[in-house]
């Protein structure tokens, strides 16, 4: 079953574009690692600092394994527009009926 990985973040005033820009190319390096199964980012329509990047991994350990492969310099720009923290969770889907 397909493991979600949802990060909301907020960008630093002004820097909501570098954001955007950082989010797509980092998008760009995680869709190729193995077990990802595709990567999605939505912007808030009432806040156009706030994005949500999420990622659709086979396994919770796929991801954690992406993220050592991927290793800290491939979220230096990410990191460096953000107002705060991201916040990020595990979700998988819950059957309906």
């Amino acid at each position: 079953m397909t493991v979600l990985r949802h990060y909301k973040m907020t960008a630093a005033e002004g820097r909501s574009d570098a954001l955007r820009a950082a989010l797509i190319d980092l998008a760009a390096k995680v869709e190729p690692l193995t077990g990802c199964e595709k990567v999605e980012l939505f912007a808030d329509t009432k806040d156009g600092a706030t994005y949500v990047f999420v990622e659709h991994w086979r396994s919770v350990e796929d991801h954690k394994a992406a993220g050592q492969a991927l290793g800290k310099d491939a979220f230096a720009l990410v990191a460096a527009t953000l107002a705060v923290p991201p916040e990020g969770r595990y979700l998988e889907a819950v059957p309906l009926g």
